[in-house]
Parts: C-alpha cells; structure tokens; sequence
C-alpha cells in the first residue's frame, strides 16, 4: 500500500517525514516547556513578593500602633497593610488552589496553576497554617471603623514575634520555585540538543542520497527547460498548467509575467495566486470550477458556460509599486497525461482595452439617455423659476460645504453641525421634488440618512473629520447633477439666441394665465397641485389643495421665503395629517383630503400667511416617543411636557412623529425648515389643531418693500425682526 502511494519517492517521503517528526517534536517540547519555565518565573517573582509583604505588614502595623499612640491620623498606615494582607493573602489561595492573580513584575493579570508536588505542598501546608494564625491577628484590622488600642497592639505583638517565620517559610518556597524552574530548563536543552542532533543526522542522510541522482537529472531537465521556454515566449496569451492538487506548473508563458507583473508563478497555489488579484468570494468560486474538471463523469465542455472568471476585473499591483486595475478573461482546458494523469490548462487574456471601450461608449450612450430624461423635465418649467432652482440648489450645496470645512465649529459641537446640515438638505429634498427631480431628490434622500446615522453616533461618541469624508463625497455627487441641470439650461437659454426656449415658456404661460385667470407671477404656487397630486399620490391617499388670497401677484421675494415653508408643511401634511380614504369615511370626511393656503393683508400693512388640512392634528405621543427615542429627552422629563412644549420642540428640534423613515417622512427636519422661513419674515407663528379636525399654521408679519405686492404704495414699509 505505501509503495504504491509513493512508488520512487518512498525514501525522500519517510525521510522528511522523520525530519518534521524531530523539529515538531522539539517545536512542541519546547513551546510547552517554555510556558511552564515562564509560570514557574511567575510563581518566583510572587513568592518573592511574598516575602516583601511580611515585611510590609510588620511595618504597616508597626507604624498605625505609633499613629495610634501618639493620636495621630494613622489612615495611610492601615490603607497600606489592608492592601498588603489582601495581595498576600490573595496569591498564597492561588498557589494552593490555582487561578487568576496580580503579576508581581508587570501588575497584569496572570494565570497560575495550583502546586501539585509533594514539596511544594508540603512547604504550603506550613504557610497557610501559619497565615490563619496572621487572618486571626489582623482580621479586627480590616474593619472599616475606629481602630481601637485593643486591636492594634495585639496585632503588632503577634507580626512582631511571627514575621520572621512566615518570611522563612516564604523564602524556603521561592528557592523550591526556583529549583524546579532549574530543572525544567536543564530537560528543555537537553530534548532541543537530542532533537536538532538527529535532523540533522536526516537531512545529511536525505542530502548525499539524492544528490547523486540529481545531478544526472539536471542535464536532462535544463535541455527540456529550454525548449519549453523558447516556445511558451512566443504565445501572446498567458498560458500555465494547474494539476490536480491545484499547484501552477514550473513552465508558464512569459506574456502571463507581464499580465499579472511578477515572475513568481512557479509552484504555487493556484488559490493563494487568485487571492493576490481577486476578492474571497471570487477565488472560493473559481476553485470550486476548476475542481470540476477532475471530477469523472463531467463534461468540461457543459461546465465552460459557467466560468466564473470571464472578463473580471483584477487589482495589480505593477512593479513600481503602483497598483493597476485590469480586466482578464480566464478560459480552462483539460489535458489527458495518461496513466489516470491530467491537467488543466490555463488560459488568460488582458481584455482591459475592449472592456474600457464598452464601458466609455456605455457611459456615453447614459449620458445621453440621462441628459434627454433632463430635458424632458426641465422643458415644461419657465426659465426663471428653472434658474431660480439652480441657483437655490447651488447656494444651499454652498452653505452644506461651508458647514463641513468648518473645522473648529465642526469640533465644537458635530450635532448641532448635522442638524443644521439636515435642515439645509431636507429643504434641497424638498425644492427638487416640487420641480419633479425625483434623481435629485433621492440623491438628497440618501446624503440625509447618512447625517442622521452620524447625529446618532455622535450621541455615543467623539466623532472626527474623518467621520465626515462620505458627506462630502455624496455631496459632490448632487452638486455635480445640479450643475448638470446648468449646463443643460445654459444650452437651451443661448441655443437659437434663446428663441426655443422663450418660446416654450410664453406658451406655457399664455396656456396657464387663459385657463386659470391667474398673474402669471403666482405660476410657481399654482404648480404646488401637481406637487400635491403626486406626493399625495405616492402615499396612497387623495389631495385637493386650495389656494386663496392669490388673485394678485405676489412679489418674488416675498415668493422665495414663503414658497420652501409651503412645500414643506404641504409634504409634512401628507406624511402626518391627511387620513387615508377608509379612515376618513369611518371619520364621516370628505373621501379627498383638503389642504389650503392662503395669503392676506390689510390696509395697515398687516400680513398673513396661513396653511391648514384637515387631518388627524398634532401626534403628540408620536413627538414624545420620538424625543425619547433619540435622547434628547428622558422619559421623565418628556412625560412632564405639555401640548404646546411639544409643538414647539417638533420646530427646533429633529423629532418626527412617525418612525418609519421614507423620502417624504421621518427626518424631523420639515418644521424646522418651515421655522427658519419664518424667521427671515420675522413673523409671529399660530398653530392651531383639533385631533381629527384640523391643522392650521397661522404666520403673521408685517410688510417691508421686499415683500410687498407690486404696485402696492402704501407707506407703512415696516419689517418685524424677530420671530416668535
């Protein structure tokens, strides 16, 4: 049987098999002698610190007997022998019994096993009778009360006439430990000059016994070598053999050196070589390929199909030191040798080239597609309010990346930082799916969730710069969309000097202005219905919004500040407020949910901006779990809160009434938006709510020439300056 296995290599087989016997046998004798030379070193050092400490405690208690006597603060004193009879009293229960003690030299933790000869016993039989007499002594000492002259002295007296004969006892099991580590180390040199004496006694025995044939062998394989070699230079594919055992084969194309840039090929593993190139789940599937093709009764032709290394990509790292990224086509072929022998052929192709080129007139071929999809959106929106976006969207990108290079305020404080950022973003959300940019719009979607997932590890932890390297990278990514909408608008702006675009917009308004009697300056509010519509949509429900108060035209600067919080409250609404149909109807409502805005004044320049719908009202319980949830207040203290407290941590505080988290809802960052809005107006905010009745958010500021209607002349150009 073992002739068969190894046929003429029987003699090299068994000789490096006795040689690996003798280094591993001297490799585990001396790991496992090591170990109980370095716990006997341990054992010495704490029977030495053993010694140490009878001194100690004598001195200890020597010196409270003095503090005692002359009515002086003794503390320090009895602090210090309380520590000391503990560590000693702890490390001799460790030599008797085993465990877990304070390491005399480093102070760490150490494990140490229990004495089991018979000397050692015997010494420690002598200690602990001894130490009970010590624990008898000193016990009344340990006491965290008034120490009385009555304990004190007996104490003293008996460390005193006993300290010298614990020492002996602890000084006679050092110089046992040390005796036994003696031993231990003088049986480890011995087995490592036994062990290394007969391999190398093999290897000179294995070493003259093959050298002769080697040299007879070498002629033959150096001329075989070299007619290989000359022909595998000329392929223009890398080209190697694996074997059964999945071991590369000494010969290799040279065009397979340049592909993977390294010369060390020969004799490897066929695994451990993917693994340099390919991720763990890759290399795991390609192995289990391969292994196929030595299977019996599998076709390689049927398992060609299901090659899992086909134009995959590759991490290189090149020869000066630079890594590269390469696509490679892997193609395997199985070779008969005879005699039950077979290989495998390896075929590999750098299709880097034909792979970028597809790739780049893919992209291409995107681009297009994506700046198309862009046109159709942004061709239906005049061009000013497009602009009015683009420049919004850019400047709020602007404020975000000002927030992040801000160092020191970042250090400061990191959650009021993300909370400031959410609130940028969510109103960026918010503007982009009023205009439906739905792209843009999941874009600030995903950059929000990142910022809540660091608003809650800030709670938990420091965080650092670092920390918020992925913002700005997403960041960059919206920021590039919008300036993408730019270029496009830039286009159609200056395409025909403006014609085509101009015209696409009077259409719109002229169509806009005759079928709904409206300024064409109010086109942007009249829009919010089909931002309704669609979020309302969206959510499963039905919407009519309801606009009042806009027969005249509203500036655009008094627009530009109203316009976000309206969006918001209307999104807010729809995520919060408005019921579904069902609910409605068992509620005895309209099936449709109704939300108005309205817009007012009077003659004094007195100014009114109002939202309501018709829902379900204020979650406050939803508002108080929610400040719960993320830490901002105890359950305590949230319980304590009233209706109106809770209204108004809903404004300036990240809290939303429902846990899930969608694109519409879960943030907690609408109302904070709506607030910062009203703040620009210096208003004064009024909610109003009724549980399954209404909502009403009631703002109201006085008139400044910015916010005025046009054509309004009235001379009351006042501005309130803060907002409620």
């Amino acid at each position: 049987m073992f002739k068969s296995l190894f046929g003429k290599y029987r003699f090299l087989v068994i000789s490096i098999a006795l040689f690996l016997i003798f280094d591993l046998g001297v490799l585990v004798l001396n790991f496992y002698t090591s170990g109980q030379i370095a716990e006997q070193t341990e054992r010495i050092n704490l029977a030495g610190r053993q010694r140490t400490l009878t001194q100690q405690m004598s001195k200890a208690t020597l010196y409270i007997k003095a503090q005692k006597l002359q009515l002086w603060v003794y503390q320090s004193g009895l602090d210090e022998l309380r520590d000391h009879y503990n560590t000693f009293g702890e490390t001799l229960k460790v030599f008797n019994e085993g465990g877990t003690v304070q390491s005399a030299d480093t102070g760490l933790p150490v494990q140490i096993e229990p004495v089991q000869s018979a000397e050692g016993k015997s010494i420690l039989v002598r200690a602990n009778r001894l130490w009970k007499e010590f624990e008898t002594a000193i016990d009344p000492l340990m006491v965290d009360i008034l120490v009385t002259d009555e304990e004190i002295i007996p104490a003293s007296e008996f460390i005193a006439r006993k300290n010298g004969e614990l020492f002996s006892i602890m000084d006679e099991l050092t110089e046992y430990f040390t005796q036994t580590a003696e031993s231990q180390t003088t049986l480890l040199r011995r087995a490592q000059v036994i062990g290394i004496s007969l391999a190398t006694i093999n290897f000179f025995i294995i070493l003259f016994h093959f050298l002769g044939q080697l040299r007879g062998r070498d002629q033959e394989l150096q001329i075989k070598q070299h007619e290989s070699d000359q022909i595998l230079s000329t392929i223009g594919e890398g080209v190697f053999l694996v074997n059964k055992q999945l071991v590369m084969s000494g010969q290799h194309s040279k065009q397979l050196e340049e592909i993977f840039a390294t010369s060390k090929l020969s004799g490897r593993r066929f695994q451990r070589f993917l693994a340099e190139f390919f991720p763990s789940k890759t290399v795991e599937t390609a192995v289990y390929f391969i292994k196929l093709f030595y299977r019996d009764h599998v076709d390689p032709d049927l398992i060609a199909d299901v090659n899992p290394l086909k134009r995959i990509e590759a991490v290189i790292k090149q020869r000066s030191g630079e890594s590269e990224r390469k696509y490679l086509d892997f193609s395997f072929a199985k070779l008969d040798q005879g005699a039950d022998e077979s290989v495998v052929l390896v075929t590999v192709q750098d299709v880097t080239a034909k792979i970028l080129l597809e790739e780049q007139d893919q992209a291409s071929e995107n681009d297009l597609e994506q700046q198309m999809a862009l046109l159709t959106q942004m061709l239906p929106i005049p061009q000013t309010e497009l602009q009015q976006f683009i420049n919004e969207s850019l400047e709020g990108y602007d404020r975000i990346n000002g927030l992040l290079k801000d160092t020191k305020y970042v250090n400061d404080n990191f959650e009021k930082t993300l909370t400031r950022i959410s609130r940028e973003a969510h109103k960026l959300k918010g503007n982009a799916a009023a205009l439906d940019f739905d792209w843009v719009a999941e874009q600030m979607h995903g950059f929000e969730e990142q910022v809540e997932t660091l608003r809650q590890q800030a709670r938990v932890r420091t965080l650092c710069g670092q920390d918020l390297l992925p913002l700005t990278i997403q960041l960059r990514e919206s920021y590039d969309s919008i300036e993408q909408i730019g270029e496009l608008h830039q286009k159609l702006a200056s395409y025909g000097q403006g014609r085509a675009r101009k015209v696409v917009d009077n259409d719109l308004k002229e169509a806009r202005a005759i079928e709904l009697n409206q300024p064409l300056e109010n086109k942007k509010w009249f829009d919010l219905r089909a931002f309704t519509d669609r979020i309302a949509r969206d959510k499963g429900i039905a919407v009519e919004l309801n606009l009042r108060g806009f027969s005249k035209p509203i500036s655009s600067e008094l627009t530009d500040v109203l316009y976000p919080a309206a969006i918001q409250l209307v999104r807010n609404s729809i995520a919060h407020g408005i019921e579904t149909e069902s609910t409605r109807q068992d509620l005895r409502k309209p099936n449709h949910g109704q939300i108005t805005i309205s817009v007012s004044h009077d003659k004094k320049g007195n100014y009114r901006f109002l939202f309501e719908d018709d829902g379900r009202g204020f979650d406050y319980e939803g508002i108080r779990n929610s400040l719960i949830d993320k830490g901002l207040l105890n359950e305590r203290d949230a319980t304590a809160l009233g209706k109106t407290a809770l209204v108004r941590h809903a404004f300036k505080d990240a809290v939303s009434s429902t846990a899930k988290t969608d694109q519409l809802s879960g943030r907690g960052a609408g109302l904070p938006v709506v607030w910062q809005q009203i703040k620009q107006l210096g208003g004064l905010l009024k909610i109003r709510s009724v549980e399954n009745e209404f909502t009403q958010f009631i703002v109201d500021f006085k008139r400044a020439p910015a916010f005025d209607y046009p054509g309004n002349n009235s001379s009351n150009n006042s501005l309130a300056r803060k907002a409620s």
